[in-house]
């Protein structure tokens, strides 16, 4: 019997319309890319990442299986909209804040979901969030926000996939190892082994 360490987040999008979130998740959860994306009040999907780690790093130690499962609400930027969004801020993990490197509005505006967000969560849970604010579009090589090397913001390309991985497995290794619950799973013996032989073993002979 193993033991894994599996952990649940809700993780909102926020953002100005047109800026990616849609395709950001569509990335991270297919693969795939597709172009113009509109979010009619909000979207729900999942995706669980897991990899190995070393709880103590030393050498001699088993490795041990993480895993985080993404509940991820894609929610709309438009304006007739925006008053749905507080909807989805209940109970958040982590809320990824998007604009557009192409458009410096968008990144003026992204204050304004932060403090919109911290106004419908109550003051403790406002310390729980992890809020990350998400630069797409960076396949846009000419962009000044590319040119700079932003450090306070993570830079992405929902259209090449440039960064999506990252940003979400950074986040998934930054939840606190008390967030993590651990599930034992059970080695199972394969049933119906075919004998290529034709033996029999006694454990597995008939009685009658």
């Amino acid at each position: 019997m193993t033991a894994e360490y599996v952990c649940q987040l809700k993780l909102v999008l926020l953002g100005e319309s047109s800026v990616g979130k849609s395709s950001i998740v569509t990335r991270f959860t297919t693969g795939e890319f597709h172009k113009n994306q509109a979010t009619i009040g909000a979207a729900f999907t999942t995706r669980t990442i897991s990899w190995k780690e070393n709880p103590t790093n030393r050498s001699s130690e088993e490795l041990i299986t993480k895993s985080v499962n993404f509940e991820i609400w894609d929610t709309a930027g438009q304006e007739r909209y925006r008053s749905l969004a507080p909807m989805y801020y209940r109970n958040t993990d982590v809320a990824l804040i998007v604009f557009d490197i192409t458009d410096e509005s968008s990144l003026e505006k992204a204050q304004s979901w932060i403090d919109e967000l911290n106004t419908y969560v109550d003051e403790s849970r406002q310390k729980q969030i992890v809020i990350k604010i998400v630069g797409n579009k960076m396949d846009l090589k000419d962009s000044k926000f590319v040119k700079g090397g932003w450090k306070t913001v993570s830079l992405v390309s929902a259209k090449s996939g440039e960064g999506i991985e990252d940003l979400f497995m950074c986040i998934a290794k930054e939840v606190p190892k008390e967030k993590f619950l651990v599930k034992e799973v059970v080695n199972k013996k394969p049933k119906n082994i075919l004998n290529l032989l034709g033996t029999t073993s006694s454990n597995d002979r008939c009685n009658c």
